[in-house]
């Protein structure tokens, strides 16, 4: 075999491989390679999930370093709510809801779960808040109540809820009377987060299907509204946008919204909603280079690089050590 083939023959398996595996294992490939950037250089690519001594979770952040997210902390609380349910014990469960209890900022009207690290990418400054983080919040406050029935831990849950009512803390934004948008990340001109809107809206059916609260019904409908409204506009070639600024999303949250609007579809039928989430999904399952061609962004296609290059390498060299080790054809000797 010459030197030109085994050449063209590992780069042909190289990328039937890679492309394969891309295709099927994408997200879960890049969530273990910042695993492993943590766990070898204590520095994830991104974030990755850590615990402090206490076994509450953390996120470590490439940029910001180990800071304490209440949106993370919330949502493990609703899976260690689930664990409880089957049984498992609730010692979790009660660390977390704790945590989120002891660190909200209370007052007369909302109660409020901040951060405590700038975040730059969308221009906001220590100490601010998320609708999303509120959304989630809430409904962890609001089971940890229920449990022990507590009253006064049940009074923090609804005046998460009542902080997404527009004009009441900046955490949402009404296009009309009929019409809310609750931004992920709150900033004068909206950015329009298609993650945190769906987010908040899942919540918000969850915390009424919970507390029967009015509402809690009342923002889910002007909350649907707005998403009928303003879904198109997040579509790219049949690929989603993360935010409507032009930030394309990843293929993980892709992923994601796909859920999100099957969950959403399953409250409430529109068609609009089943439109966009069929072409995100009929997209999805075009071959990824095809992907990359239609929605180039340029770390992924970088990625997609690196492990194409990396397994032709590998490729080429045991082609090649194989060649090596045949035995010479005796008529040509």
């Amino acid at each position: 075999m010459s030197r030109k083939y085994v050449i063209s023959f590992s780069l042909a398996i190289a990328l039937i491989f890679v492309s394969v595996v891309w295709q099927v294992m994408e997200p879960q490939i890049l969530g273990f390679a910042d695993k492993a950037a943590q766990k070898l250089f204590k520095r994830p690519i991104h974030q990755v999930a850590i615990r402090d001594e206490d076994g509450i979770v953390m996120q470590s952040y490439n940029r910001y370093g180990n800071q304490y997210n209440p949106l993370f902390i919330a949502a493990e609380a609703l899976t260690q709510n689930i664990y409880r349910k089957a049984g498992m014990g609730d010692e979790s469960f009660i660390k977390h809801t704790d945590w989120l209890i002891k660190n909200a900022v209370v007052n007369d009207s909302i109660a409020l779960m901040q951060y405590h690290f700038d975040y730059p990418d969308y221009e906001l400054k220590a100490p601010w808040s998320s609708a999303i983080t509120q959304a989630v919040a809430m409904n962890a406050i609001a089971i940890r109540a229920a449990s022990d029935r507590d009253e006064p831990t049940y009074l923090i849950a609804q005046k998460m809820l009542y902080s997404l009512v527009p004009g009441v803390a900046g955490l949402s934004v009404a296009l009309s009377d009929s019409s809310y948008w609750y931004m992920e990340y709150p900033a004068e001109e909206p950015y329009f987060v298609l993650d945190g809107m769906l987010g908040v809206l899942i919540r918000l059916h969850e915390y009424w299907d919970l507390t029967h609260d009015p509402l809690a019904e009342e923002l889910f409908d002007k909350g649907f509204n707005a998403l009928v409204e303003k879904l198109p506009e997040f579509d790219y070639r049949g690929y989603a946008y993360y935010h409507l600024g032009g930030l394309k999303a990843s293929r993980s949250y892709n992923h994601r919204f796909i859920a999100q609007l099957e969950k959403l579809l399953e409250v409430r039928y529109h068609p609009t909603l089943m439109i966009m989430r069929n072409r995100w999904l009929k997209h999805d399952s075009y071959p990824v280079v095809w992907q990359m061609a239609m929605n180039p962004r340029p770390r992924r296609i970088l990625a997609f690089v690196l492990a194409f290059l990396t397994t032709w390498g590998f490729t080429f060299i045991l082609l090649a050590r194989t060649q090596r080790k045949e035995p010479d054809d005796p008529e040509h000797s």
